[in-house]
């Protein structure tokens, strides 16, 4: 071989070297960031699903707001699957079930105790 041949040979080992280095680290890095997403989801408790209910006096399609004793308190559910949300009206007793989330309360379910 000429020493021009050997050089190119050389430069070409070094080159995949540092490639097949580059993507080792690559490869860590992309195995740690589902690791970690995982683990934040493994340990965030599980919401307790809560219910309050109480006597519809006002709403729309996807909101209501119930009397609760001497409270009126408002839910909004406007993602709520329509076979999780029973049809209402003004004065029907309501339950709404409910996960509190770190944006609000979640409604899970509408449930008119009328029916």
């Amino acid at each position: 071989m000429t020493r021009t041949m050997k050089k190119m040979i050389l430069a070409l080992g070094i080159l995949c070297a540092f490639t097949m280095a580059s993507c080792a680290g690559n490869d860590e890095q992309q195995e740690t960031k589902p690791d970690q997403i995982g683990e934040v989801d493994v340990q965030e408790p599980e919401s307790e699903v809560k219910a309050v209910t109480g006597v519809a006096v006002d709403g729309a399609m996807n909101s209501v707001y119930l009397k609760v004793g001497d409270d009126t308190v408002d839910y909004s559910f406007p993602d709520l699957e329509s076979e999780n949300r029973a049809s209402w009206d003004i004065n029907d007793t309501l339950t709404i079930k409910y996960v509190e989330t770190e944006y609000g309360d979640s409604v899970i379910e509408v449930i008119n105790e009328c029916d």
